[in-house]
């Protein structure tokens, strides 16, 4: 038989729910702009963003969104443990001439969600474009 005690102890638990968990994982990079110069027309460009987590539990990185389709991230989709360092990898398609900047945002498990990246450069004119 249950004690009263305990089974007051049970009803609470469970019409209040679990207690939350505290998320302190937090993300660090090492520099967060990147600047291409120029970049030959229709040539891939990439670079890569090291980042740290600066917290006290597992960093999950749940997705990197691009503001645009030329830009395309990788990332570990492995937990990364506080102090452990990662590597964000950014391809750009240089398929338009020109200069560009775009943005790139880093969606994770920490209150700081999300962090923001910058990528800029410019793409050099074909020598033979029609007009």
């Amino acid at each position: 038989m249950y004690k009263p005690f305990t089974l007051l102890l049970a009803v609470l638990f469970f019409a209040c729910g679990t207690p939350a968990v505290r998320n302190d994982a937090s993300i660090g990079f090492a520099i967060a702009k990147h600047n291409f110069g120029k970049i030959p027309f229709k040539k891939e460009a990439s670079c890569t963003f090291e980042f740290s987590n600066t917290g006290k539990t597992a960093l999950v990185i749940y997705d990197v969104k691009t503001s645009c389709g030329c830009t395309v991230p990788e990332w570990p989709r492995k937990p990364i443990l506080p102090g452990e360092k990662g590597l964000l990898k950014i391809k750009y398609d240089a398929a338009f001439p020109g200069v560009f900047h775009k943005t790139v945002e880093v969606i994770y498990n920490g209150t700081g969600s999300p962090a923001s990246l910058e990528i800029n450069g410019e793409v050099e004119y074909p020598e033979n474009i029609e007009l």
